[in-house]
């Protein structure tokens, strides 16, 4: 195993930013100081000029998994490839629970599938479906050492909407055995009322996408969720929250944890306009510009905690003109340019460079138990480095990309990508 000296680099943590030389070996970090000597056999790395920050962590992605009549285009492998490139050296993906599976199946089975993925997963727990079975697996779960559990409080069509009653009683299970809920928060009957005239006219253009989940469906759920969460007192974590109410509302909920994605921060709605607008459609839609104006005020606030991408890409061909905006499938890809679109936004925007380092590595680490390894560049943690000229602003990068997919949603916005990344003490790149 190599040991490397890291020379006359400016290592970013969440909490400062120092000139420092970093030490490594035997995958762990072993020294982090001003001016290190050393003696046998350790290779030397100019980092002079460069930014040296921890691995980074998208918390949020889905490889590989069943979307309308599709699949998302990366699978653990290639979305894991494409992941590395972009300087993220873990991934917290989700299970996927089919009919008649248990919880405990449906780990097991996509653990397996994460067997191809060349850098660290974890999981979140998927819970989208309510029974006595279900209930009674999630003190063992936790356990086991899963600690976090999403439920949906819409998509009744697919068979994975909880009511908000069932999710109240989920909360307290989580709650009495040490866990966290995740919510996508979009209420179901707000969305039955907006799209049902829109379907009933046959109106198809991806414009309707965002009409048919208003902001008012966000709104309303993450009401319900501050609700349950303060009458049970279970941590709360809002996943890709995108309206400027929604997060007004959960900034004062005092056990609710917020995550947005650069889509929400950097996309506006007027983009379903475009010849390819089909391909922006998710869930939730994208919104309007005081929408991302207030997320980007959430973030210089500390009222965003996590910074993740909901990463499931699809194909142009995937998501042809024609296809009624219901039934296109529903996903941007995005673990590859989380960190280094982002990282040239907070040097335009003037933000501190550890409120990145915050929301890509310290808070999900310290939020989904994965603090062992991750959070920060300190003695004693996994040999997770990525390695940044900050003035190497690339415009057309697209070309470098290793997503199995053929089209990006942030392809105009200007990137900074790794020199090296550095996962378990061995340079990658």
């Amino acid at each position: 195993m190599k040991n490397i000296l890291f020379k006359n680099g400016t290592v970013v943590n969440h909490n400062n930013i120092t000139k420092s030389d970093v030490l490594i070996s035997n995958k762990k970090i072993i020294q982090i100081d001003e001016n290190i000597k050393v003696e046998g056999q350790f290779e030397v790395i100019d980092c002079n000029g460069m930014l040296v920050f921890p691995g980074m962590i998208d918390a949020h992605t889905h490889m590989g998994i069943p979307i309308k009549d599709g699949w998302s285009a990366d699978d653990f492998e290639s979305g894991s490839k494409s992941a590395l490139n972009g300087g993220v050296t873990a991934i917290v993906d989700f299970t996927v629970l089919e009919k008649d599976q248990s919880l405990v199946e449906s780990i097991n089975e996509r653990n397996k599938l994460a067997e191809k993925s060349v850098i660290d997963v974890a999981l979140h727990c998927n819970i989208t479906r309510f029974d006595k079975n279900i209930l009674a697996e999630i003190p063992e779960i936790i356990k086991m050492g899963y600690n976090s559990f999403k439920v949906f409080t819409t998509y009744e069509e697919a068979n994975m909407m909880l009511t908000y009653n069932q999710i109240e009683e989920v909360s307290k299970i989580i709650y009495d055995n040490g866990g966290l809920l995740m919510v996508h928060s979009e209420d179901n009957n707000v969305i039955k009322k907006a799209s049902e005239p829109l379907i009933a006219k046959k109106l198809i253009h991806p414009k309707y996408h965002a009409i048919a989940r208003p902001p008012e469906a966000e709104v309303v759920a993450i009401e319900k969720m501050a609700e349950i969460s303060e009458r049970t007192g279970c941590k709360t974590y809002i996943v890709h929250l995108n309206t400027a109410k929604g997060l007004n509302i959960a900034k004062d909920c005092a056990n609710m944890y917020v995550e947005t994605c650069p889509q929400y921060l950097l996309l506006d709605d007027s983009v379903y306009e475009r010849e390819d607008g089909a391909m922006f459609v998710a869930s939730p839609p994208l919104r309007k510009q005081e929408d991302c104006a207030a997320l980007w005020q959430g973030i210089e606030n500390g009222w965003v905690d996590v910074l993740a991408t909901d990463h499931c890409p699809f194909m142009l061909a995937d998501k042809q003109k024609g296809i009624p905006f219901q039934n296109i499938p529903n996903g941007i890809g995005g673990v590859e340019t989380l960190f280094p679109v982002m990282l040239n936004q907070f040097i335009e925007r003037g933000i501190s460079l550890s409120r990145l380092v915050q929301l890509i590595c310290a808070n999900p680490a310290r939020i989904f138990d994965l603090n062992d390894n991750y959070g920060e560049l300190t003695i004693g943690k996994k040999a997770n480095l990525v390695i940044v000229d900050p003035n190497k602003i690339e415009s057309d990068w697209t070309g470098k990309l290793r997503s199995k997919t053929d089209w990006n949603a942030f392809s105009e916005f200007p990137a900074i990508f790794p020199e090296k990344v550095i996962i378990s003490g061995e340079v990658i790149n």
